[in-house]
Parts: structure tokens; sequence; C-alpha cells
């Protein structure tokens, strides 16, 4: 690992627990303009008010309204999107680690669908951002997902193991995925990734205990990390979840606890 990937993955992951709780926010092009994202500049006032290890967002959004919290939280630039209603199992590329660079960003991170014919294109945008962002010393983070086309169960874990590893063979250092739906489904998952595995938050709808249960399971299997989004920002007080979450990840307490946090700051 060169010199600046390795400042920068200090940048990102907590000095104290060594995981990552970053908060995604690069929903728009894929879902539309969500509820409690529709006013940019006060989710992420209120996101980071909580001090997150980082966000991820859009080159757009990071150029014109990231500034308040450079040096606070670390940024992790998007440089692909899929869109459910338009391309759902494609990934296209949007950005390059040149941006990334420009605008000062910790990490750049790559979006792929595996599992379908669609997945030859991605493979190969996802190494050759790989390779700019090892010249770079650029943490290179990836959200792959068994979505494919051919897929027929996103959450089995022997799709998922696949979906992480080809990550890892292509130089990801991060890689966010979905849930197996149990622990010891999912420890299969982390053991066949020699890169760092985290967590993505899932459907809206579930409430913040299911998403604590969920982290509290994975991180005592080895679970690097948590990148949620909507279980955040969706709340009605997304500091007191990103509160609840540092305390789980980063101080090990029990959900119990968490919530706990959550019910203190949720005002």
């Amino acid at each position: 690992m060169s010199v600046g990937k390795e400042i920068r993955m200090a940048r990102l992951l907590n000095e104290k627990s060594g995981r990552l709780l970053a908060i995604t926010m690069d929903h728009p092009i894929t879902r539309g303009v969500l509820p409690g994202l529709e006013n940019i500049r006060e989710v992420m006032r209120l996101v980071c008010a909580g001090k997150p290890d980082a966000i991820t967002i859009q080159k757009g959004i990071a150029r014109n309204w990231f500034q308040p919290y450079a040096g606070k939280v670390a940024l992790i630039m998007k440089s692909t999107s899929y869109s459910i209603p338009y391309h759902p199992y494609y990934d296209t590329p949007v950005a390059d680690v040149e941006e990334a660079v420009t605008l000062g960003a910790d990490a750049i991170s790559v979006g792929m669908i595996v599992g379908g014919p669609e997945q030859a294109a991605q493979l190969t945008q996802l190494g050759k951002i790989s390779k700019e962002a090892d010249r770079a010393g650029m943490p290179l983070v990836a959200h792959i997902y068994p979505k494919g086309s051919m897929i027929k169960d996103s959450s089995d874990a022997d799709r998922i193991a696949y979906a992480v590893r080809a990550g890892a063979e292509l130089g990801v250092d991060i890689i966010k995925t979905i849930w197996s739906g149990s622990a010891e489904s999912f420890q299969r998952v982390i053991e066949s990734c020699p890169a760092k595995v985290c967590l993505a938050g899932g459907a809206a709808g579930n409430e913040l205990v299911d998403y604590l249960k969920m982290t509290r399971e994975a991180l005592d299997i080895g679970l690097a990390g948590v990148t949620f989004g909507r279980s955040v920002w969706g709340d009605a007080y997304p500091t007191a979840v990103v509160l609840a979450l540092k305390a789980l990840i980063h101080d090990d307490v029990s959900v119990e606890d968490a919530l706990a946090v959550y019910q203190a700051n949720a005002k």
C-alpha cells in the first residue's frame, strides 16, 4: 500500500475501532429524490453533526456543498450510478479518480452489479478505476451487489461471496454489500473476502432496532463496518442514528445501549 493510500485509509477508518461508519447520500440518481434527501444541505448538516467517519456523495454535491465538513468527515466520492427504473443492472461511470483527487476526496467509490450479462462491462470499469486509484494513492470502495438479471435470490450467501470476492480480486479495499439474513451465512461471505467487508442498510421501512441487531450480529463475526443511507437520513433524527451507530460500531456496546444513545439524542 502506498503512503498516500495509507494516509487516506487512516482518515476513513476510526482510530479507536479500526472500523468504518460511512453514510451514503448518493441515492437520487438511483432511486429519485427520496424523503429525507430533498434538502441536501440540511441533511448533510444533520448527518455530519453526528460525526460519522465518512459520507459518500456524488461529485456535484461534493463540489458545491461539502466544504463546511472538510477535515471533519472523510469524503468518499461516488463515481458510478445505476437507476432502478431505467438501467437497474448497470452502474454507469459518471466520474473518475482525477476528479476525486481534485475534490480532495479520501476515497473513490464504484458500484457494480454482478450476476448477468451486464457484469462484463462493469468488471472492466472496476479494473480500470482500480488501476487509476492505485496510481493516485486513493482507497477504492465498491458497492457490489448480486442483483444482476440472472440472479434469483440476491440474499444467497454464495452469490454474495462471489460478488465481494470479485471486488477483492480486482483490488478493492472496502466492499459494501448486502446482508445474507444470518450471521452463520454471512460469516462465509466475510471469510471468502480478503478485503474489508461492510454492510449496506437495505430497504426502507425497517425499524432502527432491526438495523442495529443486524449490525451487531455482523460485527461479532468480523464485519469491518457499515455504509448506511436510508436508515439514517430517512429517520426523523439522523444525528441520533449516527450517534447510536457510532456507539455500536466503535464502542462495541449492545443493541439496547445503542438504542438508549438514540433515545437520548432524538430531539
